[in-house]
């Protein structure tokens, strides 16, 4: 059989932070702890003798009039064990009436009616669920109206009467609030997980409170369930903003690079982008050995960069991410140096290689050497390539880089099956690619390769032995584009 659970009894504090209090001029206020048991309107100072204890004594007709009657008040309900003294408006409060209220503790509340304040401090005790009920709607409708954690955390501090609330990670750092509540391990503590926009684990909600009752610990374990939702909206809001913004900067770096006006221009100019001057482009593009999209990577990136190259921009585009300095006295050198450190020492959510443009002067400029960057975050991003590539020491090569190699491998194979099939495919092979580079020079193809002209001239005897004419100004591009990806395709030949 279950026992339904008696509500412990309002405090003080509750009655003033949302009860009829609430209007109220309070003296000696730091004892607001105390419960409330009953309500006693008190019109002779004797009657406060048949007051039970944790009353509050509301003071009205002859009990508040006359010489010393408020003190002589004071003193009867703190011999009663009162749980405050309510008096009306009509009596001043002296500084020795106030101190004498610090001294017993006894809290002094003034009022404007005491008949009304009673009936309405009676109707409260007597329904503390509804009272309390109302507190918890008030927090809720002032979580909806803040949006940082900071001021989320403050509605508890300020409107739940005897806690200290703090918004702690799991290591201990207090994120907002008010630190004591999370260095106090007593028994009067209330913990609240809160979970991030992914669902996962985030910080912890930490409450320190004054009173301890199971029907107050419950309340204000449900104030700080409903922070939860709002805390995870202000860190979800924080999350998404890189994210919006990269979008944005997106959209304006390709109506500059494509179609500029002045338009376009202003927006950029406004937002920090330097457009005229001597620019060098540098662009981030994902190694080849990472799987599946890359935009998820986009804040990661993004926060990584501003942590090295502060305000300088990163801009997403479709298979990287784009940045440009503007007059660096060292020049390309001198940024990839940069770059490299900053792609070995950053914590980035994946492996990154590089490409590092020629200077270009203003927009223009800054348009050819993006595409250079590209090309040569290409070539960095083949296997076996640098981190970061300088285009001005690829120069044209960089095209090759950005051809299907493996398709025109899997091509090669075919319609040089006979080469490819030889005992020595891969000698041959590397010695019809030096002829081709060397336009034919059998002199500087055996340089290159390191052995004799003569046995370079037995090799390309071989290679025609098999059916390739080197002579055929139709084949020799075919074939120098075959033995390209060959020799760089991952699948050996």
């Amino acid at each position: 059989m279950s026992r339904t659970r008696v509500p412990e009894p309002l405090s003080v504090a509750e009655l003033v932070h949302f009860g009829p209090l609430a209007q109220s001029q309070v003296f000696a206020a730091d004892d607001l702890d105390r419960q409330v048991a009953a309500v006693a309107l008190v019109g002779e100072l004797d009657q406060i003798h048949q007051c039970e204890p944790h009353a509050a004594v509301v003071l009205h007709g002859a009990a508040a009039l006359g010489a010393w009657a408020l003190e002589s008040a004071l003193r009867l309900a703190w011999e009663r064990n009162a749980a405050c003294v309510v008096a009306p408006a009509e009596i001043t409060v002296t500084t020795p009436t106030a101190q004498l209220a610090e001294r017993l503790r006894v809290p002094l509340f003034v009022v404007a009616d005491p008949a009304k304040s009673a009936l309405e401090l009676a109707a409260a005790i007597s329904d503390t669920e509804a009272a309390r009920a109302r507190l918890t709607a008030r927090c809720a409708v002032l979580f909806g109206e803040r949006s940082t954690a900071r001021d989320i955390i403050g509605v508890i501090n300020t409107e739940v009467p005897g806690v200290i609330t703090a918004l702690v990670t799991e290591d201990g750092h207090v994120l907002a609030g008010r630190s004591a509540a999370d260095r106090s391990q007593g028994s009067h503590r209330v913990e609240v997980a809160v979970p991030g926009p992914d669902g996962r684990p985030w910080a912890t909600l930490v409450a320190q409170l004054a009173a301890w009752s199971p029907s107050w610990v419950e309340t204000v374990r449900t104030i700080l369930r409903l922070a939860r939702a709002p805390l995870a909206a202000t860190v979800g809001r924080s999350w998404l903003t890189p994210v919006f913004q990269a979008a944005k900067d997106k959209l304006l770096l390709h109506t500059l690079l494509t179609a500029p006006n002045p338009t376009a221009e202003r927006q950029a100019t406004d937002i920090g982008w330097r457009l005229a001057g001597e620019h060098i482009a540098v662009f981030l593009k994902p190694s080849e050995r990472v799987p599946g999209p890359a935009e998820v990577a986009t804040p990661g990136v993004v926060v990584a960069w501003r942590e090295s190259f502060g305000d300088l921009p990163l801009i997403p585009r479709e298979d990287g991410w784009l940045s440009w300095w503007t007059a660096v006295p060292g020049g390309p050198q001198e940024i990839a140096d940069r770059v490299r450190a900053h792609l070995a020492a950053a914590a980035l959510p994946i492996p990154l290689v590089a490409g590092i443009g020629v200077t270009g002067k203003d927009l223009p400029g800054l348009t050819r050497s993006v595409s250079e960057a590209i090309l040569a975050a290409a070539v960095a991003s083949r296997p076996g390539g640098n981190p970061v590539e300088q285009f001005g020491d690829l120069g044209p090569r960089a095209v090759l880089a950005c051809l299907p190699v493996d398709d025109i491998a899997a091509a090669a194979r075919v319609a040089l099956a006979e080469l490819i099939n030889a005992p020595d495919a891969e000698v041959l092979l590397s010695a019809l690619t030096a002829l081709l580079d060397c336009a034919g020079s059998t002199g500087q193809a055996a340089t290159r390769l390191g052995v004799h002209r003569n046995t370079v001239l037995g090799r390309l005897e071989r290679i025609r032995a098999r059916g390739i004419d080197l002579d055929s100004p139709d084949q020799r591009l075919a074939l120098h584009l075959a033995c390209y990806a060959l020799l760089s395709a991952d699948t050996p030949t």
